[in-house]
């Protein structure tokens, strides 16, 4: 077979036609020399005619309406090329047809033959990754929007929120010092009645009188005294911080202090051992501790007096277990006690307000912790709370 001598020549013209793009080599002037088929076809379905020999650049310049814009850059952009201002220049611009949305970028390059200077231009059809683009502006410009309205939505949200606390904050600090107001003025009553009460009595002591008044004089002095304790436990309620201040606390140093005022029976001493230093509120710890321990003293009423102390550290968490051999609380009564003014009215005949449960429950709950109760093998009460744990660091340089 003979050897053939390549000459690109020889495919040049078949080339030129073969490309996809519309192709148009133009003069110095701007005059169309050449034009492959794919511009001769879309010139001829566009509505333009054989455009050889045309000034190209004045077509251009004749365009008018939206198209305009993107026209005259194009003329620039040849004209800058063909006077060797820039090598290479593009422009991507719309090409609507009443059918279809069509996008093109047009390229020129220069390059000289004989001495002439010549420029290259090349519309291509870019349509697909044009509309993909745009897909995906309008996609992005969506999920702004939408991020945007999110955003507000969570903001407004965040004010209302903020406005709410601020009014519930006052309300608080209302609710606090009306508490406070009306503990002192009721009590101011109480005490009087009770203490003419008292006097009465007194008076008429080894004096006649009758059983039934005697009788009227204690149940009032009894009940007015009620009602100071009530009034007094409804301002500890009011006194609970929502974020009390925190330290290291040793609850078994604060034992002692609890029984001396509980005047504990010095016969019957709680049990406990080392105790783990929790993070918590050393007023509202002696508070809990007090609570406690003095309704295991007042249920134990005709009963072994027999209360153990103990606690266990897991991970970042203390559990203490008060566990008594008092009367006990039945199992379906165990959560309604924490409950504002529930009581039990049969455990005994000095059951209280129904009010120092709940502030035990709202201390651990202001710590973060939990609180709950069970049997246990005594017969009597466990009371089992949470605490933060105090880090070893903090417990060793703890006084």
């Amino acid at each position: 077979m003979p050897h053939r001598t390549f000459s690109p020549g020889r495919y040049a013209v078949a080339a030129f036609d073969a490309l996809s793009a519309h192709v148009a080599i133009l003069d110095e002037r701007g005059v169309v020399l050449a034009v492959n088929r794919a511009w001769d076809v879309f010139a001829r379905s566009n509505g333009g005619g054989n455009e050889l020999g045309t000034n190209y650049l004045e077509l251009c310049r004749q365009v008018r309406g939206p198209e305009q814009a993107d026209a005259l850059a194009v003329v620039d952009g040849i004209t800058r090329v063909l006077q060797g201002d820039i090598d290479t220049f593009e422009w991507e611009y719309p090409c609507h047809s009443p059918t279809e949305q069509r996008f093109f970028v047009a390229r020129v390059t220069q390059f000289v033959q004989d001495g002439q200077t010549y420029a290259l231009v090349a519309h291509e059809n870019i349509t697909r990754r044009k509309v993909a683009e745009l897909e995906v502006r309008e996609l992005n410009r969506t999920l702004e929007a939408r991020v945007h309205a999110r955003t507000q939505e969570l903001e407004a949200s965040q004010r209302t929120l903020e406005q709410q606390n601020r009014a519930l904050e006052y309300s608080n600090d209302e609710l606090s010092q009306f508490a406070a107001v009306a503990s002192h003025d009721l009590q101011e009553p109480l005490r009087t009645l009770s203490l003419h009460a008292d006097m009465l009595l007194e008076r008429h002591l080894g004096r006649p009188i009758d059983d039934r008044a005697e009788r009227h004089l204690r149940h009032i002095i009894t009940q007015a005294g009620r009602a100071r304790r009530l009034v007094q436990d409804v301002l500890t309620m009011t006194e609970l911080s929502a974020t009390p201040s925190t330290d290291v606390v040793d609850l078994g140093a604060l034992l002692p202090e609890v029984l001396e005022a509980l005047s504990w029976p010095p016969t019957a001493p709680p049990v406990w051992g080392d105790l783990p230093p929790v993070r918590a509120n050393a007023g509202q710890m002696r508070q809990l501790l007090t609570n406690l321990l003095g309704n295991a003293l007042k249920y134990s009423e005709g009963r072994n007096l027999v209360v153990s102390i103990t606690g266990a550290q897991t991970g970042d968490t203390v559990t203490v277990d008060v566990a008594d051999a008092g009367s006990g609380i039945p199992a379906e009564h165990r959560t309604h006690v924490f409950e504002l003014f529930r009581r039990l009215h049969n455990r005994t005949p000095t059951s209280g307000n129904g009010i120092g449960l709940t502030v035990c429950s709202k201390i651990i709950e202001r710590h973060g912790g939990r609180i709950w109760i069970t049997g246990n093998t005594l017969g009597g009460t466990s009371v089992h709370f949470t605490l933060p744990a105090a880090s070893a660091a903090e417990a060793v340089l703890s006084p």
